[in-house]
């Protein structure tokens, strides 16, 4: 009597080696992250408008931007648009407390964070809050758009005059691009307060 043999069950197992190898390699190669790339960013601020005066200085100096949707200072911080992120009183805000130890960080800085920027004209002017001023005061104004990172103007305003408010630089922005730069214009945007004289 002749013997047959069959290979139907290695061949079986085979198969499903097979198809549970293939089925690890898909899993796997689905669950690969994408490359991220590298320095990209997308940041929530849009634009920075940013003042900076000498950090020894006493003198409260203010930053002013009229926007679309309102205008930012330290009466109205915030525009749903634009937002005051610092408001510096000179030497009077560079002190603060930790643990009952008293630090000083000198510092003049005042900056106004875009989360959007809708179209239309933008104007930007520094005040010279403080009443005594026996030298003049050159801060520097700095606009600087996030995603990809530009610095889009850069001077210097000099306030010799206490309580004198001077613009700086007016732009319109269109489908979200800064354009016609303009420094030639004067326009007081400040909303003046009780406590102002």
């Amino acid at each position: 009597m002749r013997k047959y043999s069959s290979n139907l069950a290695f061949v079986d197992l085979l198969f499903n080696l097979l198809v549970g190898f293939t089925s690890l390699f898909i899993i796997a190669f689905l669950m690969i992250n994408p490359i991220a790339k590298q320095g990209e960013v997308t940041p929530p601020v849009m634009m920075m408008i940013q003042s900076h005066w000498d950090d020894e200085s006493s003198r409260d100096v203010d930053l002013w931007v009229k926007t679309p949707s309102g205008v930012v200072g330290y009466t109205s911080k915030d525009t749903g648009s634009a937002k005051l992120e610092r408001d510096d009183l000179g030497k009077e805000s560079d002190t603060y407390e930790v643990n009952g130890e008293k630090h000083v960080v000198k510092r003049n800085y005042e900056v106004v964070n875009f989360t959007a920027m809708p179209d239309g004209e933008y104007i930007v002017n520094v005040h010279m809050f403080s009443t005594i001023l026996n030298a003049p005061e050159s801060v520097r104004i700095t606009i600087t758009v996030l995603g990809p990172f530009k610095e889009v103007w850069s001077g210097d305003i000099i306030l010799d005059i206490p309580k004198r408010e001077l613009t700086a630089i007016s732009f319109l922005v269109e489908d979200g691009k800064i354009v016609d730069l303009n420094t030639d214009i004067q326009v007081k945007i400040r909303v003046p307060t009780s406590r102002i004289p």
